[in-house]
């Protein structure tokens, strides 16, 4: 196998543990947003809201993941009359459907389903792309263009799947930020649109770490199936050009069975003739391969009944 292909299986094995473990921190950490709270610019009359559950939930510094959001302010004064309080600081998002009988828009249900699509395809592309990397595994034992093939499709699937979940990501923030007219809720403040301007004002939101975690592993996840892929190719054309070299220069050292000639009669009165028939067996077998038998016939010995005749296969 060339050195190409080598430098690429090896650069996509050292890559697969990499993009699995950005991934996975991605997957796991509660910095995908991040909403940083001004406390200066919120009027008097409102920091009394800070106090209060579910009031104080949006005017406290917060970081929110896939799973949970988190409260690392000491100003959590609120936490101590909350309910579902997660380590003591966080609340689980909740991605099943509403159980109340409260009638939610269709903007609502559309974002908690694009948020359960983003959770999907995420646990897909991690998945697939595990997949990918066993498969790496076995090309560097097997040397077989075909699972060079096989983990560039899986990781190239992986790099898909995670692209689709962060654009399900930006569909649901989408639909929060700009549809989700006032809290689904009674007396919450859930939804940017249902805040007041002042905490509007006051609130700097940003995407954090884990969000751009997901977007170098879907880099990464690329590159690798690009190396797999690349790696196929090069396998696939050294042993095609392996075997242009073997049929060339193949060197026929011992002898070839081909179709055997035998000897034609040319007696009219009689045409049954005994003896071992001579078989061409190529220009390269030794001289005592080719040597004629002795033949009986009837007739005169002086006059030469047998005519040979080689046919070429």
């Amino acid at each position: 196998m060339s050195a190409c292909a080598v430098a690429l299986i090896v650069i996509a094995t050292i890559l697969g543990p990499i993009t699995l473990i950005f991934m996975s921190v991605s997957f796991g950490t509660d910095h995908w947003l991040e909403f940083r709270v001004n406390y200066a610019k919120i009027p008097a009359k409102e920091k009394d809201s800070i106090k209060k559950y579910p009031t104080g939930r949006y005017y406290v510094s917060r970081d929110r993941g896939m799973f949970r959001e988190c409260y690392p302010d000491n100003n959590t004064e609120f936490l101590q009359n909350a309910i579902g309080v997660v380590d003591g600081y966080c609340f689980n998002i909740n991605y099943d459907q509403p159980s109340d009988n409260v009638k939610r828009s269709e903007s609502f249900m559309s974002r908690l389903h694009l948020n359960r699509c983003f959770l999907a395809f995420f646990i897909i592309a991690i998945v697939v792309f595990l997949l990918a990397y066993v498969f790496g595994l076995i090309l560097c034992c097997m040397r077989v263009s075909r699972w060079a093939y096989i983990a560039g499709l899986c990781a190239y699937t992986s790099a898909f799947s995670l692209a689709a979940a962060i654009a399900f990501f930006h569909g649901a923030e989408y639909i929060e930020r700009n549809k989700l007219n006032g809290g689904e809720r009674a007396n919450e403040q859930e939804f940017y649109p249902s805040w007041s301007a002042s905490l509007k004002e006051a609130t700097e939101r940003s995407y954090g770490w884990s969000y751009a975690l997901a977007w170098v592993g879907m880099i990464l996840a690329s590159l690798a199936a690009t190396f797999y892929s690349l790696a196929g190719c090069y396998i696939t054309g050294d042993r095609y050009e392996d075997r242009e070299i073997l049929e060339k220069h193949k060197v026929r050292d011992y002898p070839i069975a081909m179709e055997p000639v035998y000897a034609v009669g040319a007696d009219p009165y009689y045409n049954k003739h005994y003896g071992y028939p001579r078989a061409y067996l190529g220009p390269l077998a030794p001289e005592y391969y080719a040597r004629s038998y002795p033949t009986i016939s009837y007739g005169d010995p002086h006059k030469d009944t047998w005519q040979w005749r080689e046919i070429e296969s």
